[in-house]
């Protein structure tokens, strides 16, 4: 058994804070298996069960905090009992398996589709662009994947409702027996529509200057923080993301800023996203990376995602460029990841086709290691 650091214990942010045993991270991974009504199925329990561990942290898919901001049909939410319910189930199975979960939370903004929201309305977002969505990106429907449609800008009147929505959010998150929950600030959705100016072209209190581009940001945050307590509160960003086209012109300052001012909060995490795969098209975007570059930024604990396979996490928390390593597709192929990184075993390939099928295909047959 290997005794790298990444397999050693971590103290997450915050007073009381929580306590991990190993910082092999479950990434949040969408997977669209909720049907219409976006309720967690028994596959779902299934699913994280498998890979539960022991102190180990999953953080689950994104979840829709509003029936109106449902970018995709199957993804989950956690606005109604009945949702709350369904995770409670999930929560309790990977706490049978001593396992941490925080839920993340999501307001997709622009990436959505009539067909997704009640009434057939808009999608909303800080403005009414549509152009700059990455070409051939569609949007899941019940009626198959469609052509985005240019988005209503919100009112800034508007903005405190949703400000509430992440807060009942994350209300019903604790509720259902979530560890923490994660604001969802990153991949071209509503608060990063906000904050990147590529997007961003209001005129009042929410657009111009990073101070207001920022400010839904932490209107959110701080919301969230009226309900639930900082140590179990987490962030996600990607600084140098491009995953719809929503580029920012300065993103090194614009992320300096915002990581600057979360070292107020004493939050659980920032879980920062590589530069790789959609991100590798900014050219802004550092060789070295996006935890690389504002580790000396922010002072809490950081937690590092995108591309990362079991050398590469090892390097990264060995330099002390992070705390933590979140994977996603491997995690997806493998259950029992953390034992086969721990025992340097190989890993089973994805498929990426299965990816956001929905039933068990792709999601709950992948191979165990052989005892």
């Amino acid at each position: 058994m290997t005794t790298s650091k990444l397999f050693t214990p971590l103290t997450l942010g915050g007073k009381n804070p929580v306590q991990l045993l190993h910082r092999v991270v479950m990434a949040p991974l969408t997977r669209l298996r909720t049907g219409e009504e976006g309720v967690q199925k028994e596959i779902g329990v299934k699913y994280y069960e498998q890979r539960a561990t022991p102190g180990g942290l999953i953080i689950a898919e994104a979840t829709n905090i509003t029936p109106t901001g449902r970018g995709s049909w199957g993804s989950p939410g956690i606005f109604a009992s009945e949702q709350v319910e369904a995770w409670r189930q999930v929560t309790n199975a990977v706490h049978a398996k001593g396992g941490v979960m925080f839920l993340q939370l999501w307001h997709t903004g622009r990436i959505g589709h009539p067909l997704n929201q009640p009434g057939g309305i808009l999608p909303v977002s800080s403005s009414s662009k549509l152009e700059n969505i990455r070409a051939g990106k569609k949007i899941v429907t019940r009626e198959g994947r469609k052509e985005p449609v240019p988005p209503r800008a919100l009112e800034a009147n508007e903005i405190p409702g949703i400000v509430e929505d992440y807060r009942k959010a994350a209300e019903n998150a604790i509720a259902a027996g979530f560890d923490g929950v994660e604001l969802h600030a990153a991949n071209g959705y509503l608060l990063e529509q906000f904050l990147h100016d590529g997007i961003n072209d209001r005129t009042d209190e929410y657009g111009g200057s990073v101070e207001n581009r920022a400010r839904f940001l932490f209107e959110a945050l701080e919301s969230i923080l009226k309900s639930v307590e900082s140590n179990k509160v987490g962030i996600r960003l990607s600084p140098f993301g491009g995953s719809f086209g929503d580029k920012d012109s300065d993103p090194i300052a614009t992320y300096t800023y915002v990581l600057n001012k979360l070292n107020d909060y004493d939050l659980a995490y920032a879980h920062l996203i590589e530069p790789r795969g959609y991100h590798v098209r900014n050219p802004l975007a550092p060789e070295k990376g996006s935890a690389r570059q504002f580790r000396e930024t922010y002072k809490g604990v950081l937690i590092a995602a995108s591309g990362f396979d079991r050398q590469s996490a090892v390097r990264i928390v060995e330099d002390d460029a992070a705390d933590a390593v979140a994977i996603g597709r491997h995690f997806i192929s493998n259950p029992d990841l953390v034992r086969r990184f721990q025992l340097n075993k190989p890993v089973n390939d994805f498929d990426v086709d299965t990816f956001y099928l929905g039933d068990e295909r792709g999601y709950l047959d992948y191979p165990f290691l052989q005892e």
